[in-house]
């Protein structure tokens, strides 16, 4: 039974945000409907490597192609690609990314504009000083690389891009196997005394003079 109360609206298909709107004003006894011809024949798909909803795509497209759409995959990783050995040259870029990024500082300098920037010594990039930006560019390169040293072992998949639910199990196949060998990131180089007990300063006392 619906409440006579709920305010009715007439006149032009309302758009979206104003059925949202009228929603939330009739609060439990409004009912929304979709009536928008153009949204009917819509569909958003679930992206299987970026584990994300599409934006509304045309439903006969998306069924037709999207879904029998099909990608070389990181085990590890969203990194995905149509060609297979994309996958390996990803993985030589993490080493070498490491490798130039594990001892890497931010230089500070000055901008176009005359604002002060940094620039990574690993890579040349030039990174803002907001938000740790600089910082933030160096720890990920170094953890995207830990992680895929602590796997292992690296499978390239062949796997669907699209589903239309994360609740759909899509088949995959491994193409490849990959044994992703690398130097652990040193964790603690600073060196500690034994008993690594604070060191209380000496006073040091007054010379007469």
């Amino acid at each position: 039974m619906v409440n006579q109360s709920v305010d009715t609206y007439e006149g032009s298909a309302p758009t979206p945000r104003d059925r949202r709107r009228i929603v939330d004003e009739s609060g439990r006894d409004a009912i929304l409907f979709n009536v928008d011809s153009s949204e009917a024949n819509k569909i958003k798909l679930w992206d299987l490597v970026d584990h994300t909803w599409t934006g509304p795509l045309e439903k006969s497209m998306a069924m037709e192609h999207y879904l029998a759409k099909v990608v070389f995959k990181c085990s590890c990783c969203t990194e995905a690609s149509l060609h297979e050995g994309d996958i390996e040259k990803h993985l030589v870029q993490l080493k070498s990314g490491y490798e130039s990024h594990r001892e890497a500082e931010l230089h500070q300098g000055i901008g176009e504009g005359g604002q002060i920037n940094l620039t990574c010594t690993g890579c040349g990039t030039p990174m803002s000083m907001r938000k740790n930006q600089g910082t933030k560019h160096i720890e990920r390169i170094c953890s995207d690389y830990d992680a895929h040293v602590k796997a292992g072992t690296i499978d390239v998949l062949l796997t669907h891009k699209y589903a239309t639910s994360p609740s759909v199990s899509m088949p995959e196949q491994v193409t490849n196997t990959v044994i992703f060998k690398g130097e652990q990131p040193e964790v603690d180089r600073v060196s500690r005394s034994v008993d690594d007990r604070t060191r209380k300063r000496r006073r040091r006392k007054r010379r007469s003079r």
